[in-house]
């Protein structure tokens, strides 16, 4: 063979090893994925808010209501007034409720009288118990009389009877003992049945005395009762005139004179007449979600923005956590918010209840640690062991993986379905052109970054997006970084 032919092939070989080449890398970039990249770094700090929206309210204030129905004669102050504890505000027609009053005051006087009435009677019967006592005690004595006669006359009857039967004595002085011995008991029967008579009388009057001190008891049960509702015509016609019940500044004004005042219920917030508010404290009250209370503690600084006062962050403290979820009338939401109240520290002049506001809390704050990008941070199902560790399956090629498939496609089904898969927060490191997804355990959450405690070194080249990318990346993917770090 010449040497012109040898160089000839020499030159072909190489061009058919170029061409296979440089194929099999062409190959090999058309199934990587371009994503972005990221270096895992440490902050100098991170720090870990809750950010909630609600409205300006001051600490003490009172939504003015009606206890009573009538029209307003008298209004005595105005919208933005600065009032003092127990200044009248305004008068409500007191004419009813004087009428009213004067009507009780009139039915308790006449109570009274019966009263006293009851009283005086109950004396009187006293009295008659009193006499009827010392008749009994007369009618006692008349008996022991009575019956000490009667024994001498029938002493003196046996005697004589006996002298009368041996006709010692004349039958007159017999019949004469006879005759005092009927008389003595008839006079002792007399004096048993006035007796009997007089504790009978006595009985009688102790009744009627305890007639009078239970109609007495009546009586004063009456003026009691009727007392309790001259109370309460006399507090109705006090609450005919308004008075302040706090010191503030009356920031809502809602009436004016000649409408009617309507008694006030929580379901009727249009029976409020006006209200007045202590703008000396002042407070944001939020609704923070239910995900992030468990990190809210008392004392936390808190910085809140008002949306009329863009340019002035206000700074303030957590005084106020609720314990029970906020309840909306009519509302099925699944989700719930808990009320956070955040008092002002320097509150502006400017600010006014009611004003639309967001509260941003600090919950932690750290200093130089991992962090990575929130975005990076995904999910992933991955099989385990028995011991919980996590399978890593070997990515093959397109070739090698149908053979494969054709001659161990029953045996992987087999495994598959005897593999246990969990769910693993974590991200997609890069190495030797591939992403192999990392379970990592995080810690703090900032307004970007998030705290990587463990499954990560400085240094290391992560995922960070796009996020379509990110959603469908899976472990073992080759891929390419569109920014330039590391893959």
């Amino acid at each position: 063979m010449s040497i012109q032919k040898k160089i000839a092939i020499g030159v072909v070989a190489v061009l058919i090893l170029t061409a296979i080449v440089w194929y099999s890398l062409s190959q090999g970039r058309k199934n990587e994925i371009s994503v972005e990249t990221t270096a895992v770094e440490k902050m100098n700090e991170l720090i870990a808010l809750v950010t909630a929206t609600g409205e300006i309210k001051p600490k003490e204030y009172v939504e003015l209501q009606a206890e009573i129905s009538g029209v307003i004669t008298h209004l005595l102050v105005e919208e933005g007034d600065y009032v003092q504890k127990g200044d009248i505000l305004l008068k409500i027609d007191p004419v009813q409720n004087e009428a009213d009053t004067r009507a009780q005051e009139a039915i308790l006087a006449s109570s009274q009288a019966e009263a006293r009435s009851q009283q005086a009677q109950i004396s009187v019967q006293k009295t008659n118990v009193t006499r009827d006592e010392a008749a009994v005690r007369a009618a006692e004595v008349e008996v022991r009389n009575a019956r000490q006669l009667l024994t001498l006359a029938k002493s003196i009857f046996e005697r004589k009877q006996l002298l009368y039967e041996e006709n010692l004595i004349a039958k007159e002085t017999y019949e004469s003992a006879k005759a005092d011995l009927i008389n003595a008991e008839s006079n002792m029967a007399t004096a048993e049945v006035r007796l009997e008579q007089a504790r009978a009388q006595l009985e009688v009057s102790k009744v009627v005395l305890e007639q009078a001190k239970a109609a007495y008891d009546s009586a004063l049960s009456r003026v009691k009762q009727q007392k309790a509702f001259l109370d309460r015509s006399r507090d109705l016609l006090s609450k005919t005139v308004i008075r302040s019940p706090l010191s503030g500044v009356i920031t809502q004004m809602n009436v004016e004179v000649g409408e009617r005042a309507v008694p006030g219920t929580l379901n009727n917030p249009a029976a409020t007449l006006m209200i007045i508010a202590n703008l000396s404290i002042i407070e944001a009250e939020v609704e923070v979600d239910e995900t992030d209370i468990v990190d809210l503690q008392l004392g936390q600084s808190a910085v809140v923005k008002v949306d009329a006062l863009p340019d002035t962050p206000l700074k303030g403290t957590v005084t106020e956590i609720g314990n029970s979820a906020i309840v909306r009338a009519g509302s099925n939401q699944e989700a719930k918010d808990f009320k956070v109240v955040i008092q002002l520290t320097d509150p502006p002049k400017a600010l006014r209840p009611g004003l639309s506001c967001t509260g941003e809390i600090t919950t932690a704050v750290k200093q130089d640690i991992l962090a990575i990008p929130i975005q990076a941070l995904t999910i992933r199902e991955l099989p385990i062991d028995e011991n919980g560790n996590v399978i890593r399956v070997e990515k093959k090629s397109e070739s090698k993986k149908k053979s494969d498939d054709d001659a161990e496609g029953e045996k992987k089904d087999t495994e598959k379905k005897k593999q246990k898969l969990k769910e693993f927060e974590g991200v997609f490191r890069v190495a030797d052109g591939k992403a192999e997804f990392v379970p990592v355990k995080s810690g703090i959450i900032g307004e970007a970054e998030i705290e990587i405690i463990e499954g990560l070194e400085e240094g290391q080249i992560i995922v960070t997006g796009n996020y379509k990318t990110l959603r469908t990346l899976k472990d073992g993917d080759a891929v390419k970084s569109e920014n330039g770090k590391g893959a």
